[in-house]
This record gives structure tokens, sequence and C-alpha cells, in this order.
């Protein structure tokens, strides 16, 4: 079923229960992180509709009140986390619409969800067509559906110029990502920092790319709390990444910026802004930055893969003891 056709059907279910109050967003990991910035288009733009991102586990065990049948939640996992499987179970029983995103129509996830959503992932994965990409489009069509959203035309349109923008920028990037590599590849620690539409791609960067698939301690930052404590850590030696955003965000960025020039010395700066996210209409780019950014930042953490002979897919413990 196409995403147009789920949420004009969740919308005939929803007005008859009185109408769509709040949409939650559940999901471990990076499948949380990669629909982050769809719950910052929701929170951005919706006029009457509340919003909240959970995970999977705490959504379980600490279950928010208003869950009921008023509720749309979009659930995202992969290969079906057991605790993202327990999530959508939750949620059904509560009464709510379940829109189960996941990698392959046989996981449990699709066999659970109401709704299932099945998007591109692996070694060729489509980015126009991967989670963060449809968890976006989810939203702007219950934007258009619901408030009849004045950019939506513009959004649907920047679909079809996200894989050209990553590719091109993985060609144009590739002498710094190899720089980037052979400089800090045997630090062991990193701070990520983002703000806005980057935030979820920061913990990305951070968790799933340095320390889960290299091994490397990691913290992802909010732009505007590095200057609430964080910042004391900075000095010459300590590594640092920036993901400086495009739209209202980039000041907070830029901030920080002005002070890792002034008082870092190791640090890189990945600039959405030039990696040709202006080729999206300027009224929703803001909100394209992680679909395009995942993959460019990932691409930087893989160069260093390479270097260090650590494949982006060995694991110790993930997928191989009870935890």
């Amino acid at each position: 079923m196409e995403i147009k056709t789920i949420i004009n059907e969740i919308k005939q279910k929803v007005e008859v229960a009185g109408g769509l109050k709040a949409l939650y967003f559940v999901a471990c990991g990076g499948s949380q992180a990669a629909i982050y910035p769809a719950k910052y288009l929701m929170q951005s733009e919706a006029k009457n509709i509340a919003t909240a991102i959970y995970n999977s586990n705490e959504f379980v065990h600490a279950t928010p009140a208003a869950l009921g049948e008023q509720t749309v939640c979009i659930i995202c996992s992969l290969n079906a986390t057991p605790e993202t499987v327990e999530a959508v179970k939750l949620a059904n029983k509560r009464g709510a619409i379940t829109i189960a995103m996941t990698g392959s129509p046989e996981t449990l996830m699709a066999q659970n969800g109401q709704y299932k959503v099945i998007y591109s992932n692996g070694d060729n994965q489509v980015y126009s067509k991967a989670n963060q990409a449809l968890a976006l489009k989810l939203v702007f069509e219950i934007l258009h559906q619901f408030e009849g959203y004045q950019n939506y035309e513009a959004a649907i349109s920047a679909y079809d110029k996200i894989d050209n923008i990553v590719d091109s920028a993985k060609k144009s990037l590739l002498p710094k990502a190899k720089q980037f590599a052979e400089e800090f590849k045997d630090d062991e620690f990193f701070y990520v920092l983002g703000s806005g539409p980057l935030y979820g791609t920061a913990y990305t960067m951070a968790c799933c790319h340095f320390m889960e698939m290299q091994w490397k301690h990691a913290v992802a930052l909010n732009s505007g709390e590095y200057f609430h404590g964080p910042f004391e850590t900075t000095d010459k030696k300590v590594p640092f990444v920036l993901l400086k955003s495009l739209g209202r965000t980039r000041p907070m960025d830029e901030r920080a910026e002005k002070f890792l020039n002034q008082y870092a010395e190791r640090f890189i700066i990945i600039d959405a802004d030039e990696i040709g996210l202006d080729q999206i209409d300027s009224s929703v780019a803001e909100f394209f930055n992680s679909v395009v950014m995942i993959p460019i930042e990932r691409f930087f953490v893989y160069q260093m893969s390479i270097l260090r002979n650590h494949s982006m897919d060995q694991r110790r413990y993930m997928w191989k003891v009870a935890y």
C-alpha cells in the first residue's frame, strides 16, 4: 500500500474516533536516530497534533497515558528487535494505529503492524527509499492530509533529487573523507556535534558508526548544549566532528564552529550546505538534512574502517551473545 493511501485510510479511522491527537515515534538505536528527523518535522510544522519520540523498551515500560485510538504510532526496526515488536503489540492493544517500518515483509514488525512500510537497506540502499526518507514522507503526508501543509508539493518533489545529491557528494568529498580517516584513525574518543534536524544524525555517527561499528568511544552533543558544560573538555588534542545543518538551527552550529576555531585544533566540519542540499526547495530543505547527511557521515567513518582494517560489520556482542 502506498504511503498516500495508508494515511488516507488512517485519516478516515481517526476521524471516527474524534480526530488525531498525537503522533508517536518509537524505535531503538540507529532506527530511532533515522526517524528523529520526521519527529523534528512534525514538532516544527504541526499545528494541532502533538508528537514525541520514545526508545522502544521505554515505551513498553513507561507507556504514555495518552496512547489510544486517537494516536498514530510510527514504529521502526530493520530486523524487528524484540523490544520494538513488543512496542507494536502494546500500541495495538491500547487501540492506537500502528505503522511498522521495517526491512522486510517477513519480519515480526511487518506481521504485527496494522500498516507496514518496507524501506530500502543493505549495501545497495536507495537513499530516497531508506527509513529516514520514508519516515519523513509519512509525516509530510500526515501534515498534508490532516492540516493542508502548504509546502507538500515541494517536499514530494525533493525525493527525485536525493540519490543524485548523495552520490555526487560522495565523489566530491572523497578526498576530505580520506584525509579525515588518515588523521583520526588512531584516536579512541570523539565528540560529535549537531543541532535541530541533524541532532539524530550526530547520535547515529557517535553511537552506531563510531561505537558500534568501529569500537571507538564517542559522545553525541546538541550544538546548543555544548556550551552548557561539555565545552570545558575542549582542547587542542580532543577530536570533534561538527555536522553543520542547513536551516533554522544553523546559527547554533556556527556558534560551535566559532568556538572550535578559537580553542580546538583537531576537528572536522561536514556542512550540509556544501553537499547539494541547496538543490531542494528552500521551504523544505531543512527537513532533508539527515537524509543526505547520514550516508555522508557514514562514508567518512567507512574510510577510517578501511585504513584500520576493521569492517563496519564486525561485532563483539550484537547478535552474538544474550542481552
